[in-house]
């Protein structure tokens, strides 16, 4: 039985595939060259590598901000310094500056989700963070 409608099957493809024109018309042909004339004419847009001195850019801006951070934090605890425990500086910088120390990893967590969207973001929020970082443990 299923080799009879396979037979069958086969005998409905031959039959249209007689009763189809042999040729193609020339305007058939017309309009398959402009579809490949303007297939070639579209420029496919390609993702451009960015150059290492934009990386190091966002790094570094990242690097430096992130020291002046930990110069401020560092200076906030020291008994001689300009912003020191005990001067007017102190009340006017602390806040703003442990604002800067939690900014730190919520940035870093925001260019978590970001980063192929937004890699210089990605690379300042990394510089950022190891700005604060280092300069605190040494």
């Amino acid at each position: 039985m299923t080799t009879a409608n396979f037979h069958a099957r086969l005998e409905r493809i031959q039959k249209a595939q007689a009763q189809a024109p042999a040729a193609k018309t020339a305007d058939f042909r017309a309009q398959g060259a402009a579809g490949i004339a303007a297939s070639r004419n579209i420029r496919r847009i390609r993702r451009q590598r960015r150059p290492i001195m934009d990386q190091l850019v966002n790094t570094s801006l990242g690097v430096l901000l992130g020291a002046l951070v930990a110069v401020a934090l560092i200076g906030l605890s020291m008994e001689g310094s300009l912003w020191g425990p005990g001067t007017v500086w102190h009340d006017i910088a602390y806040y703003p500056t442990l604002a800067a120390l939690g900014l730190a990893p919520l940035v870093m967590l925001i260019s978590l989700f970001t980063a192929s969207s937004r890699p210089g973001f990605a690379l300042f929020s990394l510089g950022y963070l190891s700005g604060i970082v280092v300069p605190l443990f040494i």
